[in-house]
Formats: C-alpha cells, sequence, structure tokens
C-alpha cells in the first residue's frame, strides 16, 4: 500500500506553501480546538501506519480520509491538509485519468487508487454475481479525467448480513 497521508499546509512569509506533519508543531494561527483536532487526526494516522491487516488497514485509511476532508473544511483561510503523495502525482509526465478496478480485488483496487493519489470509499454490495471481495463498479469510472484527490467510490461483492434470530421470539395469534 502507498503511504499516502495527510500533511498540514499553509502559506508561508513569502507567499510558498510549507508544509508539516500532522504531529509537527503547528503555526500560532491556529485555535486551539482546531490545533487539537489536526493532532488526533495526526494520532490516527499514526495508528493506521502500525496496523499490518490489509483489511483493517483500508478501513482505518477510509476513515482517515473522511475525518481530513470533514477537518478541511473548517480549517481558516489560507490553511489547507494535503494528502502527502500530490507532490508526486505532479511529478509524473502523462496522466491516463482514474485507473480502472473493476473486476480487481477489494485490496488489490484500494491500492491501485490510493497509490495514484485518489481517496477510495468502499460500498458493500452483496446482489451481484461476482465472486466474493471482487469490484464490481466504480464511480468515476475508469479512464474518467478526475484528478487525485477525488474520492472513487467501489462496489465491492460481499455476502449479505447473518439474519437476525430474536432471543425470545415473539408468536402473533392467527
Amino acid at each position: 500500500m502507498s503511504d499516502s497521508y495527510w500533511r498540514f499546509c499553509y502559506l508561508g512569509a513569502d507567499g510558498e506553501e510549507v508544509c508539516h506533519d500532522l504531529y509537527a508543531e503547528l503555526e500560532p494561527g491556529l485555535d486551539e480546538v482546531l490545533t487539537g483536532q489536526v493532532k488526533e487526526l495526526g494520532g490516527l494516522q499514526e495508528a493506521v501506519g502500525r496496523v499490518t491487516d490489509s483489511a483493517v488497514r483500508i478501513r482505518l485509511v477510509e476513515v482517515l480520509d473522511d475525518a481530513a476532508m470533514r477537518l478541511n473544511t473548517g480549517l481558516p483561510e489560507g490553511f489547507v491538509l494535503r494528502r502527502a503523495d500530490l507532490a508526486a502525482f505532479a511529478n509524473q509526465e502523462e496522466f491516463f485519468g482514474v485507473p480502472g478496478v473493476v473486476g480487481m480485488t477489494h485490496v488489490d483496487a484500494f491500492n491501485t487508487l490510493r497509490a495514484e493519489g485518489y481517496g477510495v470509499k468502499t460500498v458493500w454490495e452483496w446482489t451481484s454475481s461476482a465472486e466474493e471481495n471482487t469490484v464490481t463498479d466504480q464511480s468515476p469510472t475508469g479512464g474518467s479525467f478526475n484528478l487525485p484527490p477525488t474520492v472513487v467510490n467501489i462496489w465491492v461483492r460481499t455476502l449479505p448480513p447473518e439474519p437476525v434470530i430474536p432471543d425470545k421470539p415473539v408468536f402473533i395469534p392467527e
């Protein structure tokens, strides 16, 4: 999996963008609440890096991405959270669009999209006839001209949920 995580960025005195890891000392331009939220996000990012189980890691990265995007909307003007891998994307000479991941396994699709700088949101579905843990659809579609860090929704075949069996059945008289 690509180490595609978030960084805290702002405009420096010379007008150039300055970026720091989420757990670095932040500029004093943020109030205590936002500083605390950015630090919490840094803690989550650090925890994600320690997880070795790929399925658990995928779910934690999705939570991290969702939290970072929500926090981004509350930052004051001039401050932004950026995905750390966008610099690598900027160095690419050609852009081929969103990678097509339909037919891949969930883990391979997630890793492919993250490696290209995209956010990923998994939608679990059980009505498909595809093999379990296979990507059955994606939006935006493969080849679409959507630049990172666009969030790509992927639909993954899973088993239907187990039926709920009540502890104390209720009998309805006829």
